[in-house]
């Protein structure tokens, strides 16, 4: 019970930051309650966004699945995380210029602009739906730990609402700034505690090496690709993983809210291009966690192997550390929930709201998000109610169903062929055949290569069919007003130099911003 006092008075700190975020008027204004006003530095962007993305899946998804599935998880990582901060800088450059020069605070700022209201309602909703899996792995996985450190003393479903309601209070007071020095706080502490769990699972049968050894004689079968007969670990299957994980983050509300609220293009810079990096060394050490505790603490299945991370903390270590190292992971889930849950708010508030009441004033537009972050929370604890899907093949099926929009969002700012017909026939039809394929054959079909799709996973061919569907569907229709229009702002040729700070402080005052 040591463990739920450490993780009750992590939570009571946050809410006490979200508080004085609240106290300190960082949430007056919609400009300051969904992007901070433009003003987090280089430190709290690094260290917010890296803590909006790992999660419960990087922490216990992670060293559930390396306990289950072995070496292959980290080839996935490498082939996930290495380009990822170059194609988010690729991918989200115009999302800072634009987005800072046209007062965007919300993912539909783009998607709008460029194509009209149409993609600025769909965004959101298909966000929302690829977010439910990943915010349900994160409240799944908080549930099972909190039964597992209690000893059963909280059952499941009490533990459900242990920490969404610590959240609901934080995010609903503290806006986005709130949120990112709570992320900060929560970054910086769980990036400490994992690597004192990995130093003390390999010590506890003599070193990284011994311990490899001892896993191989019992389990070599984690040391392959293509075990089970090419089933696990292929490399269809890495692809598919990996592609599902890289794009996915590049399509996620962390992203736009982090480029919204940088306060420069040095931090905005700095922040993409050394997350990749950052999060591939941290994520490593959970998942050799979960390889070496397979000798630790043998026999988990399943969905019971997403308490390996804790059960394995509390074999190696004293119980004051297992008990801030399981905290760690704890609070890289609140803060993964924290980023996801408030840029779905963001959204909700921003695009369908002002679509429906145009004329809604600012305090209405705060008041809905802050609505929208309860509701959303209790929907992710319904769903959580009876868990059957570990934690990190629901995290993938996430990111696997976000990254649909990738072609729409590429289309925007680098194809000036590209149309609103084609963006939303190719983000529908997208989400459409992940959800048909997950209802055909459940998570194996989506996440695993099938002989039904030429051994492709079903994200990949949803991915896939989504984009020659954009492509071609641009090429068969013609540009409305609207995209015509947009053309003089998204391709200027201002936004062809180099990115600077000079250009960035003299954007609100130029003409091609006011068009």
């Amino acid at each position: 019970m040591f463990a739920i006092s450490v993780i009750t008075a992590i939570c009571l700190v946050s809410v006490f930051v979200g508080y004085l975020a609240f106290r300190r008027g960082f949430t007056r204004t919609p400009d300051d309650y969904f992007v901070a006003g433009s003003s987090l530095g280089y430190f709290v962007l690094i260290f917010s966004l890296l803590a909006s993305f790992l999660s419960a899946f990087s922490m216990f998804g992670m060293s559930s699945l390396g306990y289950r599935t072995g070496f292959g998880a980290l080839f996935v990582l490498t082939v996930n995380l290495v380009p990822l901060g170059a194609l988010w800088y690729y991918m989200h450059r115009k999302t800072f210029v634009l987005g800072r020069a046209r007062g965007w605070m919300s993912m539909g700022g783009p998607f709008g602009e460029r194509y009209g209201n149409g993609m600025r309602a769909v965004i959101p909703v298909v966000v929302l739906l690829a977010s439910i899996p990943y915010l349900v792995a994160q409240v799944q996985g908080i549930g099972l730990m909190v039964e597992a450190l209690s000893e059963k003393a909280i059952p499941y479903h009490v533990g459900l609402f242990f920490v969404p309601i610590f959240i609901s209070f934080y995010l609903i007071m503290g806006g986005m700034k709130g949120a990112a020095w709570v992320n900060t706080i929560q970054g910086v502490f769980f990036s400490i505690m994992v690597f004192v769990l990995f130093f003390a699972v390999m010590a506890k049968n003599g070193g990284f090496v011994p311990t490899m050894q001892l896993v191989f004689e019992s389990h070599p079968e984690l040391f392959q690709l293509g075990a089970k007969g090419g089933k696990l670990w292929s490399y269809p299957m890495v692809f598919g993983f990996a592609a599902a994980m890289c794009l996915g983050c590049v399509c996620f509300p962390q992203p736009y809210m982090h480029a919204y609220s940088s306060r420069t293009v040095k931090g905005f810079k700095t922040m993409l291009l050394s997350f990749g990096g950052i999060c591939l060394i941290i994520i490593t050490m959970p998942t050799l966690v979960g390889i070496a505790a397979t000798v630790i603490v043998p026999g988990l299945k399943g969905v019971q192997a997403d308490k390996v991370y804790g059960m394995v903390a509390s074999q190696t270590l004293p119980d004051l550390l297992a008990a801030l190292a399981v905290a760690g992971g704890f609070t890289a889930a609140m803060s993964t929930v924290n980023g996801l849950v408030f840029g779905n708010a963001t959204n909700l508030a921003n695009d369908l709201l002002k679509l429906m009441v145009p004329n809604v004033d600012q305090k209405g537009l705060v008041n809905a998000a802050r609505w929208s972050v309860a509701g959303i929370m209790a929907i992710c604890v319904v769903i959580s109610w009876n868990p059957n899907t570990p934690v990190a093949e629901l995290s993938v099926l996430a990111f696997g169903t976000v990254a649909v929009t990738i072609f729409p969002l590429w289309g925007a700012y680098f194809w000036k062929r590209a149309t609103a017909i084609g963006a939303l026939a190719s983000t529908i039809i997208g989400l459409g055949m992940n959800v048909v394929f997950f209802i055909w054959g459940g998570k194996k079909m989506v996440l695993f290569p099938s002989d039904k799709l030429f051994q492709l996973n079903g994200f990949l061919a949803a991915f896939i069919v989504a984009g020659v569907v954009f492509f071609v569907v641009c090429l068969l229709t013609k540009p409305g007003k609207v995209e015509q229009k947009s053309l003089a702002l998204f391709f200027h040729p201002a936004l062809d130099g180099k990115l600077g700070d000079n250009a960035m402080q003299e954007g609100n005052d130029r003409e091609w911003v006011k068009a």
